[in-house]
């Protein structure tokens, strides 16, 4: 869908640090300060994009929050937040309101609650 019905639509704030290319739409109240974000991309309404690589195919829903994340091919539902991951995150679904942050302490461990029909790969 994202191919052949996506047009370019900008309506949130975009600062002149980032880069916008391709086919790209930016919901209403959304700000990206610092990012590059290559089409085909749709970002929702009110969210919060800072210091990331959002890569094409990916639609980013309402009220989401990327902090220091590279992103490509990939869903993020309403509210998620996605917060210095230093890894792409590529071909995923992360679901409403799902947090993804890197622990800033040591030992530093993998900690997960998944869902019923849920697949990880970790590399």
């Amino acid at each position: 869908m994202l191919d052949t019905l996506l047009e370019t639509c900008i309506e949130g704030n975009v600062d002149a640090q980032s880069q916008v290319i391709g086919r790209v739409s930016i919901g209403k109240g959304t700000h990206v300060t610092n990012c590059t974000i290559r089409g085909p991309v749709i970002i929702g309404e009110n969210c919060h994009l800072e210091n990331c690589f959002i890569g094409p195919y990916s639609s980013i829903s309402d009220e989401v929050q990327l902090i220091n994340a590279d992103l490509e091919h990939s869903v993020v539902l309403k509210g998620a937040s996605i917060i210095n991951i230093n890894q792409r995150i590529i071909d995923s679904v992360l679901g409403r309101r799902c947090h993804i942050t890197a622990a800033s302490t040591r030992p530093k461990a993998l900690r997960f609650l998944v869902g019923d029909d849920s697949q990880i790969e970790i590399t």
